[in-house]
């Protein structure tokens, strides 16, 4: 029996249970297809709410990354469990596999389809980053806002009818709506909104199992090799084999 695909899910902020809660929705989607495996972020913000917690978000994912290439199977793809994709650049130019995000597979998603869009998520950074994002993936045009929804309750219900609401004054034909929080309610959004609702995670977790089934890889870039000092074993020797650090003088 051919083995089976490796997934590595990482989860950018410290919260071990969103993470076994985005573990639980990989599992609940793709069933026993992949050997998962999923990491949480051993440094950083529980809660991602800046830009500053973006950037410290953005190491540690690459130190999570670097940690569980060097003590385990290589995976087939990686998935970067956060909408706004703190690290996704720095991953996507160290490894040659496969990386996905909640927020690029969901804007990608969402823009296949006709019409303009609406984004929602929680926290006012990531409206922004949702925002400069779209433009950077060239759905900018179709993108009609981003809205945030932390002045709501945590209820379904008004959360569907604000986003219905919203949806309708821009004209869009459907909400795009991702964060790991809003995993556990997203059904019931979906079920209350009278406007299309797309699960963003649900895309990113469609994609990331069809790089790793497809078991293409990205081509590799030709980096210029810097000196680094101060980071882990792991990073360095992550950064050293893809041609991004060199060692340091007098080694």
């Amino acid at each position: 029996m051919e083995a089976r695909r490796r997934l590595l899910i990482v989860n950018p902020n410290t919260s071990t249970p969103i993470t076994e809660t985005i573990e639980a929705r990989v599992r609940a989607q793709l069933g026993d297809r992949f050997t998962l495996r999923t990491v949480t972020a051993a440094f950083g913000f529980r809660y991602i709410a800046s830009r500053a917690g973006i950037a410290v978000a953005g190491h540690a994912v690459l130190d999570a990354v670097a940690r569980a290439l060097a003590d385990s199977d290589r995976p087939d793809a990686i998935l970067l469990a956060c909408f706004g994709d703190p690290g996704f650049d720095a991953v996507s130019e160290v490894c040659d596999i496969p990386v996905v995000g909640f927020a690029e597979a969901g804007l990608h998603a969402v823009a296949a389809l006709p019409g303009p869009f609406i984004a929602a998520t929680r926290g006012e950074v990531w409206r922004e980053v949702i925002l400069e994002l779209a433009q950077k993936l060239g759905v900018a045009g179709q993108l009609a806002g981003v809205e945030t929804i932390d002045h709501l309750p945590d209820d379904p219900t008004q959360i569907a009818v604000f986003l219905e609401t919203r949806a309708r004054e821009a004209g869009a034909s459907r909400v795009l709506v991702g964060g790991a929080g809003l995993i556990p309610r997203l059904g019931a959004i979906a079920a209350a909104s009278r406007v299309p609702v797309l699960d963003a995670h649900h895309a990113a977790i469609d994609k990331v199992a069809r790089c790793a089934e497809s078991g293409e890889r990205p081509g590799r870039r030709h980096p210029v090799a810097a000196q680094v000092a101060g980071l882990s074993g792991a990073l360095e020797q992550l950064l050293a084999g893809s041609g991004l650090a060199s060692p340091a003088a007098g080694d």
